[in-house]
């Protein structure tokens, strides 16, 4: 995790990425303010957990993240070290130095000598990136920052003097169809279906290839594709190809580069490189691979996650339909964003909702942990049945227990807004913003900027994410002493007053016949009893609409990108797929952590 650190002789401060100041949570870096002495500094750096390998672990730092109770605090120092590895010096003695080349900076941080059990300044190396980046993929590692050293710090931007390089891999791939792409390439190829040859001569859809075309790529592509069309798919074995596929015949082969093969079969990441002439399609077979998991008994796959041992089944079924979307695939995308949507669910009960035959058959809530639940997974009482009946609720607090709820095909979480230890108690309040017939997310968008509006009078700072659906919604973090009796009646409060102000376009009603043209400002999920749907929670599909073709997810948004939208009047920029969604995470972190951090008093109504 991203930190900046402020000492001072005998005072140190800790601050995220997002300049929170996170001190408190990690009391076992303070010796770094001794190993300075009487010299004042800024630095940069990321703590970071590591695993029994002596490889950085996101999962072990979690069990670090966002505790207030210093007792708890102090069990995890012990349990979970953490240290602080630092790469830059931004301020020495009284002199700022992010004017200094990164030679400079680097030079003079490596004269502080700061290397301890819980800080250190790591090697770095001028020149050989290639070697070391095949160093870490030997290690397992993710990759390489590649940084010019002749480079200013650039606070708050996104500077390309400073690189990541991953470990990727590469593949040819055959091309069996394509899909229409969206927004402005809508009349044109969105993205290629592709394919190996299974041991049995058949093509294997192996997924889609979107990302990675130029305009060129794209108009030679269409040319070349145009008179090898077919009616029926040339994909033998693996997941359906989406319903709306063009199909061509498996001539064309492609070079692909991608993070990894899931389980399934199915390309992670993929990026179009360009065609290659010199291969025929027939020899185009998926390259060894060790996937770390074992065939069980029952045609199930059986994987270990984090020490835990589970069994997988029907990975191949689709659950979207019309995209092709595996069960398979959803496990994946859950255990992929698993670092930044575990720290969303953790101690919170959980509402699951479940399609286990798909978006277009029947789906079902589940408040009550299921009894076949694994001895493993944590529960806690939550608000009760419709009978005052106590009901003990499933903790999503760990990768394994995210594994097996997407195992049970959870397509939706829904946590509630208080923790299980403070059950009356909201860490947030929230705002659904929900479209009535004849409006869309862009009325949602316009709303939504008075609702931030209002907020930054009041001094309070608000987070927008997507719905994942029609909608979007408004945070509100509190994480102070207030309850669900306040919560409610401030957010009728606000609801109402929009309403007075704006009655052609607000409502603050349910029923539908006042909802047509207008936006519904749902104040009423601030109750002990309502969820809302997770940010990063992929969402279902109901069975007479369109908008769930694909497999959106709610999605964290900064209101820059809110403006943006709603200035162009372009809808589609607020819909974001799995994929869309951790490329958004892997570029600007979770923009939606300050949720589970800031601490915000609610004034009087």
């Amino acid at each position: 995790m991203r930190a900046i650190a402020y000492a001072k002789p005998g005072r140190l401060r800790l601050e995220s990425r997002n300049l929170n100041d996170i001190t408190a949570q990690y009391p076992d870096l303070r010796p770094l303010t001794g190993a300075l002495g009487a010299r004042e500094a800024v630095l940069d750096g990321e703590i970071v957990a590591y695993d029994d390998e002596g490889r950085p672990s996101f999962e072990r730092l979690q069990q670090r993240m966002h505790h207030a109770s210093e007792s708890t605090i102090r069990r995890r120092m012990k349990s979970h070290p953490v240290a602080y590895v630092i790469f830059d010096l931004l301020y020495l003695d009284g002199r700022s130095l992010m004017s200094e080349p990164y030679g400079e900076r680097r030079a003079r941080l490596e004269e502080l000598d700061l290397n301890d059990d819980r800080f250190q300044t790591p090697a770095h190396r001028v020149g050989g990136g290639t070697e070391l980046l095949a160093a870490t993929e030997e290690r397992e590692l993710e990759g390489i920052v590649a940084k010019r050293l002749n480079s200013p710090y650039e606070p708050g931007k996104r500077s390309r003097a400073w690189i990541k390089v991953k470990n990727t891999s590469r593949q040819e791939l055959v091309i069996g169809g394509w899909l229409p792409g969206e927004g402005r390439r809508k009349q044109r190829i969105g993205a290629l279906l592709v394919g190996v040859q299974d041991g049995d001569g058949a093509l294997r859809f192996s997924g889609r290839v979107g990302t990675g075309f130029t305009d060129s790529d794209l108009t030679a592509l269409a040319a070349r594709l145009a008179p090898l069309e077919r009616d029926s798919s040339p994909f033998g074995s693996g997941a359906e190809p989406p319903k709306e596929s063009v199909f061509v015949e498996p001539e064309l082969v492609a070079e692909v580069e991608f993070r990894e093969w899931t389980r399934e079969g199915m390309l992670r990441a993929p990026s179009y490189k360009g065609l290659r002439d010199d291969k025929e399609a027939v020899e185009v077979e998926r390259k060894s691979v060790t996937t770390g998991a074992k065939p069980a008994a029952g045609g199930k796959l059986e994987v270990t996650v984090e020490d835990r041992t589970l069994r997988l089944s029907n990975l191949d079924k689709v659950l979207y339909p019309q995209a092709g979307f595996t069960k398979g695939e959803l496990i994946d995308y859950y255990a992929r964003i698993a670092p930044v949507l575990l720290g969303h669910l953790h101690d919170r009960p959980l509402t699951l909702k479940r399609y286990p035959n798909g978006v277009e058959e029947s789906h079902f809530y589940e408040k009550r942990c299921p009894p076949h639940a694994p001895d493993w997974v944590q529960t806690a009482p939550g608000p009760g049945d419709r009978n005052g009946k106590p009901i003990n609720y499933t903790l999503a607090n760990d990768l394994p227990t995210l594994v097996w709820l997407a195992n049970l095909a959870d397509l939706e979480l829904h946590p509630l807004l208080s923790l299980a230890e403070d059950i009356q108690r909201p860490t947030a309040m929230v705002f659904d913003l929900d479209p009535g017939d004849g409006a869309d997310i862009l009325d949602c968008c316009e709303i939504g900027l008075l609702v931030r509006g209002m907020f930054d009078g009041l001094g309070l700072a608000s987070y927008p994410k997507t719905s994942g659906s029609k909608g979007m919604q408004v945070y509100v973090p509190l994480n102070s002493d207030v309850g669900y009796d306040r919560t409610k009646t401030f957010a009728k409060s606000v609801a109402e007053t929009f309403e007075r102000q704006l009655p052609d376009r607000v409502v603050s009603r349910m029923a539908k016949k006042l909802r047509k043209g207008k936006v519904l400002i749902d104040w009423s999920q601030n109750d002990d009893h309502k969820t809302t749907i997770c940010v990063y929670s992929l969402r279902g599909r109901e069975h007479s609409r369109v908008e769930h073709r694909r497999p959106t997810v709610s999605t964290p948004l900064a209101w820059d990108e809110v403006q943006d939208a709603l200035d162009a009047g372009e809808a589609e920029r607020l819909s974001f797929e799995h994929n869309d969604v951790l490329e958004r995470v892997d570029a600007r972190g979770d923009l939606f952590a300050p949720v589970l951090s800031e601490r915000q008093e609610l004034p009087a109504s």
